[in-house]
């Protein structure tokens, strides 16, 4: 499960920040970390992010460009995209997607540093 900190933030953050298709990703980010589901957690927080840079009906709508190329940790948005496409586009063997006993905690630390991403980029953009 997501630590505390990591799960309040996630709860606390206000739809009205977003337009609705990023709300309704949102939602099921939120469900998906009730649920105990880290892969998804992880595709639903990339996802987001680039909802959340296009959808005109959110911060896109009005906040200048500049402020989107600032927004957020770039190395940490990198990463997440990566992570979102190895996870989603087989090409190929992929730790913790192997069967490795280990897997889930890796999971898990992924899909805390997705969600932690995720909620800085969003800050940023506030």
């Amino acid at each position: 499960m997501l630590p505390a900190h990591l799960s309040s933030r996630l709860t606390q953050f206000d739809y009205a920040e977003l337009g609705p298709h990023a709300s309704a990703l949102l939602a099921e980010l939120r469900g998906a970390a009730r649920a105990g589901l880290p892969l998804s957690i992880l595709v639903l927080a990339a996802t987001l992010v680039d909802v959340v840079a296009h959808e005109e009906a959110g911060p896109a709508g009005y906040i200048d460009g500049i402020d989107f190329a600032y927004a957020g940790n770039k190395p940490a948005l990198a990463w997440l995209r990566h992570q979102r496409n190895t996870t989603l586009h087989h090409e190929g063997p992929a730790d913790g997607l192997m069967g490795e006993e280990p897997a889930l905690s890796w999971h898990w630390r992924d899909a805390e540093r997705a969600v932690e991403t995720l909620l800085d980029y969003l800050d940023d953009l506030a």
